[in-house]
């Protein structure tokens, strides 16, 4: 199959690529993963992934077409919802910097497709550049964060950024340099551009590749699929077999 940027997020292109959001979908929760697979459950398009998807959208030249895409983004009056005027405050504080727009030049929205072991990968680069591989991203800060079993993480890690950009190298397959142009959604906006080291791409994809036969088993039907208990999906299609004790729940005694 070959992509287009009309293709490229359609259930066909996701059921023949792996990509990295699938990636991180399948790590978290298997069944979603698989429901979101099979179009049996569709994630509802937050005001946080819209405003992402704006600033994306920006950079990329199509803001006007994102915008008629999305009258959600307007009031009744006509203007731009609040969010959405913090978010040209966000783009106007990095158009501000000259390091940020040097790292923001290059090709936009490149489509590349490859193997990882084997195994078929899609990838969407933000901005490919001869020298680099760079992607945007909005964030709610710079700031670490916690996460449950893994402990104290840079917000990189723990959003799964650094594993992405392990993608997108390997497939890109040139071994750039890859790096995270980010502004935050805090008043004012917190802008940074950071290179992810080698090392930690190189770590990033060993798991990976430790872990992608068990993801194509489940997506092949061959595993069965688990499921967290935790996330949207789970919560919005578990059915109850009866009564459960104190001592099940988190924290209990």
């Amino acid at each position: 199959m070959i992509l287009t940027p009309e293709n490229y997020y359609s259930p066909e292109a996701n059921l023949e690529y792996f990509s990295t959001s699938q990636i991180k979908t399948f790590m978290d929760c298997p069944a979603r993963a698989m429901a979101e697979l099979r179009g049996d459950y569709v994630r509802a398009e937050t005001s946080a992934l819209l405003i992402g998807s704006y600033v994306d959208a920006y950079f990329e030249g199509t803001l006007g077409r994102f915008m008629k895409e999305h009258p959600e983004v307007f009031k009744r009056d006509g203007s731009l919802k609040a969010e959405f005027q913090h978010a040209n405050k966000m783009i106007e504080r990095a158009e501000a910097d000259r390091v940020f727009m040097e790292h923001m030049q290059g090709e936009k929205q490149v489509i590349r497709t490859g193997e990882i072991d084997g195994y078929p990968f899609k990838i969407k680069i933000d901005v490919l550049h001869p020298e680099r591989i760079v992607d945007l991203k909005t964030c709610r800060s710079l700031n670490a964060v916690y996460k449950e079993g893994e402990g104290k993480l840079t917000f990189a890690e723990a959003y799964g950024y650094t594993l992405q950009m392990a993608i997108y190298r390997e497939i890109e397959g040139h071994s750039l340099p890859a790096y995270l142009a980010c502004i935050t959604k805090e008043t004012p906006p917190d802008i940074c551009v950071i290179e992810i080291p080698s090392e930690v791409m190189n770590a990033e994809l060993e798991v990976l590749k430790q872990n992608l036969p068990l993801y194509d088993a489940i997506k092949q039907g061959v595993v069965p699929e688990e499921r967290c208990g935790k996330c949207e999906y789970c919560r919005s299609t578990k059915k109850l077999s009866g009564p459960i004790s104190l001592y099940e729940l988190d924290g209990g005694w």
